[in-house]
């Protein structure tokens, strides 16, 4: 009698069953990285926002005050103020930006120093 070779019904269940479980955690997994590419690149289009608003109001010159906007969809405020004097040369400026796109917010914060008696 020739004994046959290959697998049962049940080790074949057995195997589709290992398959289906690695399958779904992938998968689950998948899910979430995929959801922490989404908040990634948010946070990505915020901080974009955040230094070119920074750049351009940086680049010209400060004034003491408030302003707000709108840039590619990102609402913005920015407040400028001046720090208290020192009999140093150089002013210094404080600036404060909040960006919101709606789901995420954020906040930056940074000094200038300036010449004083320059354009600042």
């Amino acid at each position: 009698m020739s004994r046959q070779r290959g697998f049962t019904l049940l080790e074949m269940l057995a195997a589709l069953a290992v398959l289906a479980v690695c399958s779904s955690v992938l998968i689950v997994a998948f899910g979430q990285s995929a959801r922490a590419l989404q908040q990634v690149q948010r946070s990505d289009r915020l901080s974009l926002a955040a230094r070119s608003i920074m750049d351009e109001a940086s680049a010209g010159a400060l004034l003491a005050g408030h302003s707000q906007g709108q840039w590619s969809g990102v609402h913005w405020q920015l407040s400028v103020s001046a720090l208290p004097a020192t009999n140093s040369a150089a002013a210094v400026w404080r600036l404060d930006l909040n960006v919101d796109d709606g789901s995420r917010r954020a906040h930056y914060s940074t000094l200038q120093v300036r010449t004083r008696g320059a354009a600042q």
